[in-house]
């Protein structure tokens, strides 16, 4: 019997030198499977496919890289990595000490009717109030919400629930927008579960609150869920949704204005990490008139929308394009601390170091990097492309050592 007739088959040896991603090129070429095929078969996107075949993305999860080698045929998983060595770390981020508390109560919140007294609504709104004031405001935002949500979780659920609820629509409302806080704890600590049933749900309330921008609100954190699992399809379809829906009643609002330029700044990013140049400044060019439109002291707490950050989106369309000179241009018209929140101030230093590195600047890179840890050190420990940033520094050059070794503590790569 022939070894074909298996449904399994062992890999022939390859090129050592060929990195993860020329590997799937080179097994799916043998398969004679479409990138189309492969990609529908992992539930991802052709130009997910293409972007991690060509390099551009960060190495697939390990769940992932399973998936790639049971429809490639291959029997090890190691074929497609050959040598390298893969920490778990690369894979899923390290858990906050809180997340099983906050995944509990979301997994126990009631889903029928509540009995016993009314939240006020009131008080709830303060809670969800201050719990985007924390998130924003501190450097160690994930500590800060994983000691708010486990008491603003039970009480924003019964308050959307409960039969005597003095205003059950802006309860909904409020509920929707502490799932959106807790999508920002979850992610990218590996619980990819979690985000998902706090994403989906989240749009099922504002949804059945009708009211457009918290809708709008909850799209952008979906459509942010499929991009990051590579799902650029559905992140394009639910954002261009998202704005059909939003477009008649836009100018009604700073609000509904934001959310529209919002879906447009996530399309931009998703096709600029698909590699499609001309899509992605064709979108950028659409969000930006939009957000151009805002009042200058507008902020948006969760979702940044604002026209301060035209430029922080510029930098990481233009980074995802490997279009550094662009890049840092962008960077240049906007100055960090002008960024109200912590967090969000953290990312956009990460997208700049990215630009640094692609241009082989190594101090840049350190320096910028640790800019961004002193914003917001917990937004830099669970970051992948901060993570890939200081493993670079620490094999550069000795002038960046004594940095790369601070930063691998603050990560947790020193662990």
């Amino acid at each position: 019997m022939s070894f074909s007739s298996y449904p399994y088959v062992m890999a022939m040896a390859v090129d050592p030198t060929l990195s993860v991603g020329q590997r799937i090129k080179h097994f799916r070429k043998r398969a004679g499977k479409s990138r189309a095929a492969l990609a529908g078969s992992v539930g991802r996107s052709e130009g997910w496919l293409k972007a991690v075949e060509n390099g551009r993305l960060l190495l697939p999860s390990l769940p992932t890289l399973v998936k790639i080698a049971e429809h490639l045929g291959i029997a090890d998983p190691g074929a497609l990595i050959g040598d390298l060595s893969l920490p778990t770390a690369m894979f899923s981020g390290a858990e906050h000490a809180a997340l099983s508390v906050v995944r509990r109560v979301i997994d126990t919140a009631p889903l029928g009717l509540s009995a016993g007294p009314a939240p006020d609504v009131r008080q709830v709104a303060d809670q969800v109030t201050a719990g985007w004031t924390a998130r924003n405001s501190r450097g160690d935002h994930r500590t800060a919400l994983g000691e708010l949500l486990p008491s603003l979780v039970p009480v924003a659920s019964v308050a959307a629930s409960h039969p005597e609820c003095a205003d059950r629509r802006q309860a909904e409302v409020l509920y929707a927008s502490t799932l959106n806080l807790v999508q920002m704890f979850a992610a990218y600590q590996g619980d990819g579960n979690l985000v998902w049933r706090v994403a989906e749900r989240s749009l099922a309330t504002a949804r059945a609150s009708g009211d457009l921008a918290a809708i709008g609100q909850s799209c952008w954190f979906l459509v942010e869920a499929f991009r990051q699992s590579g799902q650029w399809d559905s992140a394009q379809a639910l954002a261009e949704e998202a704005m059909r829906l939003l477009d008649p009643v836009r100018t009604e609002s700073p609000q509904l204005a934001a959310a529209w330029a919002d879906m447009a700044f996530h399309a931009a990013i998703t096709h600029a990490r698909a590699g499609e140049a001309g899509s992605a400044w064709g979108w950028f060019d659409r969000a930006e008139r939009a957000a151009r439109m805002l009042p200058g002291g507008f902020w948006q707490s969760a979702t940044s929308g604002s026209v301060r950050v035209i430029p922080v989106h510029a930098v990481t369309v233009a980074v995802e394009l490997r279009q550094v000179g662009t890049a840092l241009r962008w960077a240049g018209r906007v100055a960090p601390d002008d960024i109200p929140s912590r967090p969000r101030r953290a990312r956009h230093l990460i997208e700049v170091s990215r630009a640094f590195a692609l241009r082989g600047e190594p101090e840049a890179v350190a320096s910028t990097l640790s800019d961004a840890a002193l914003a917001a050190g917990e937004t830099v420990r669970w970051n992948r492309e901060a993570h890939e940033l200081v493993r670079g520094l620490l094999s550069g050059p000795a002038s960046v050592q004594p940095v790369a070794r601070r930063l691998a503590t603050v990560t947790g790569l020193a662990a």
